[in-house]
């Protein structure tokens, strides 16, 4: 199995040889592109719990302007009409610019037509939860089968990077004359997510270079660890190991990583550019005779300058946006940033 972390280290000398740093605008040859897209962005069969997959396949723009990658990830589930066989369909492009990734990720969605303001792609996708600057989305709201149920539609527009994802399963019965369709259920919605943060977070490691980034020690609850610097002022820095430092426990569901942290719930979704922190609090209301206890969440976002990132291993933050959001400190002395409270 090859995981991401192999994958890096494999960048790495590719790296050197061609000076990437896409990020600076550097160009790359269509051989480098890709190879980077297929070897290094494209999803393993094991990434995506249950799904297999094969090579991606890796385009380039009849204009010129940039590349796309195909890949499909399948599922066959024996005896279970209408999930016998089920897709999840991605296809991600590295365009030349972000407008032109812009306009690459509206063509893919249907929303100028679904909203008369020309909202274009609206913030927010199926879970509530944010991936990359834009995102929009369709699923089937019905329980019941139905024509047409069967397709969830996710696009997202990240800087250079245009993505869709699309999970989709088979009609009940292919022999109808009627298609008839399973709404796509919440389980599969999530992992048509999980792909779509995968896929993001590992274009995003390539795009930044990321084993060529400059590491810079990273003190935290007297332990020492190790942040990478992008570029002057902005670093990032592993946050699961500093929330487990500090005392709290951590918890990643599929591509969301949850911590509390003193009375709070920090949501850390991978891809996107920014973290949640919800609060509570409780209100008193009732009649004469008695008094009930009411828990209000307030959630407060908190922008980032660069998507969560996650290597295989550890969810990478960008350092400021994460000490806003936990409420804490950062001193840079030298090679050095300590987190204090």
């Amino acid at each position: 199995m090859r995981t991401t972390c192999g994958l890096l280290i494999a960048f790495c000398i590719t790296a050197s040889i061609v000076g990437l740093n896409l990020l600076e605008g550097q160009n790359l040859n269509e051989e480098q592109v890709v190879k980077l897209l297929r070897e290094f962005v494209a999803l393993e069969p094991d990434e995506v719990p249950g799904f297999d997959t094969k090579e991606g396949i890796v385009t380039r723009w009849p204009t010129g302007k940039g590349f796309s990658l195909l890949q499909r990830l399948f599922r066959q589930i024996k005896r279970m009409p209408g999930k016998e066989h089920t897709d999840i369909l991605i296809r991600v492009s590295l365009a030349s610019d972000r407008d032109i990734a812009y306009q690459a990720a509206i063509s893919e969605t249907i929303s100028q037509v679904r909203y008369p303001d020309g909202a274009g792609m609206p913030e927010g996708s199926w879970t509530g939860f944010p991936i990359g600057e834009k995102s929009w989305a369709t699923a089937p709201k019905a329980k019941a089968p139905g024509p047409g149920l069967g397709v969830a539609n996710l696009v997202v527009w990240d800087g250079r990077l245009a993505l869709r994802v699309i999970v989709q399963y088979q009609p009940i019965d292919p022999k109808a004359r009627t298609a008839i369709f399973l709404p796509v259920d919440e389980e599969d919605l999530e992992l048509g997510e999980l792909a779509a943060r995968l896929i993001l977070a590992k274009a995003n490691l390539v795009l930044i270079g990321w084993q060529e980034l400059p590491k810079l020690r990273l003190v935290a609850s007297g332990a020492s660890l190790e942040a990478r610097k992008v570029k002057e002022g902005t670093f990032l820095i592993p946050a699961q190991a500093v929330i487990e430092r500090m005392g709290e426990k951590v918890e990643r569901k599929l591509g969301v990583v949850f911590c509390s942290w003193r009375g709070r719930e920090i949501t850390l979704p991978i891809g996107a550019r920014e973290l949640l922190i919800g609060s509570w609090e409780v209100k008193e209301a009732g009649g004469a005779n008695r008094v009930a206890a009411k828990r209000v969440v307030k959630v407060t976002r908190i922008p980032l300058s660069l998507p969560i990132l996650f290597d295989g291993r550890e969810v990478w933050v960008e350092g400021v946006g994460l000490a806003k959001g936990l409420g804490i400190r950062v001193e840079r002395r030298g090679q050095t940033i300590a987190l204090l409270p």
